[in-house]
């Protein structure tokens, strides 16, 4: 049923694809699974045929990516990694050319390197009040590929677009914000402070959290979003015909259009 790459294969949305692609392709989908750490642990990803270590910036990784195969009928890019934990725009160009090298970057690169038919990113809903206000360089990248996804190229392109769900970049900004919280002026956005004053940097996380769903239950009718609902919209992406932005937000899925652009929001 032809070879299918996953970029990111040990993360949340790594495993929703892989879900789906079984799903949807059965056993004779060949799967190949991309994960990368601080050190090889020997992880084989589940449900795929072949795990694969290493940097997928690293000419080596491609290497072996290439020698699996070359042909594949869907890539999913599942992984980024970038500064957050501050306002979008306060984001320095070092800080975006930092958070590209892994979220942006390797996308055009593999798409030239490999004959894919789809190539399926992933974004967030990253104008929304909250996310302007904690995502930093990596809104930059993600809107770097939802740009990318409305161009035409050497292979069809479409997009994952999710609300809040627990992951590394969710992780890494609750980290960050609850280390910034011991010094609420180093907090610079001035409704994501409001969650921490007066109160335990654990409290205050939660507030945040409080206040992610909220809006996004406002927003789009529905919050926070689980893993069966990510594995749904992989599903949904699957059935429709050349979408271009596949939205989910807690049960929710639909399709849009447009990208969303930062500057329209600031």
């Amino acid at each position: 049923m032809g070879n299918f790459l996953v970029i990111g294969g040990s993360g949340v949305m790594g495993t929703a694809a892989i879900q789906a692609v079984r799903a949807v392709h059965g056993d004779q989908a060949n799967i190949i699974a991309n994960w990368y750490g601080k050190e090889d642990t020997g992880l084989k990803i589940e449900n795929a045929n072949h795990t694969i270590f290493g940097d997928v910036t690293d000419s080596k990784c491609l290497e072996a990516i290439k020698s699996q195969a070359t042909d594949y009928e869907y890539m999913f890019y599942a992984t980024a990694l970038g500064d957050v934990g501050i306002p979008i725009k306060n984001a320095t160009q070092e800080q975006i050319d930092s958070s590209n090298r892994l979220s942006f970057d390797p996308i055009p690169m593999l798409e030239q390197a490999l004959n894919i038919k789809t190539i399926v990113t992933y974004s967030t809903f990253y104008v929304t009040r909250h996310q302007l206000g904690s995502y930093g360089a990596m809104g930059y990248s993600k809107e770097a590929i939802e740009k990318w996804t409305m161009e035409s190229g050497k292979s069809k392109r479409a997009c994952i677009r999710a609300g809040l769900f627990e992951s590394q970049s969710s992780r890494g900004i609750k980290l960050l914000l609850r280390k910034s919280a011991k010094h609420l002026e180093n907090i610079e956005d001035p409704l994501i402070r409001s969650y921490f004053e007066n109160v335990s940097t654990k409290e205050g996380i939660d507030r945040y959290l409080e206040g992610i769903i909220n809006e996004e239950r406002e927003l789009f009718g529905d919050s926070p979003t689980k893993a069966e609902d990510l594995y749904q919209a992989h599903l949904d992406l699957f059935n429709a015909d050349n979408p271009k932005f596949v939205n989910v937000c807690g049960k929710k899925i639909w399709l849009t259009e447009e990208p969303q652009l930062i500057k329209d929001h600031l």
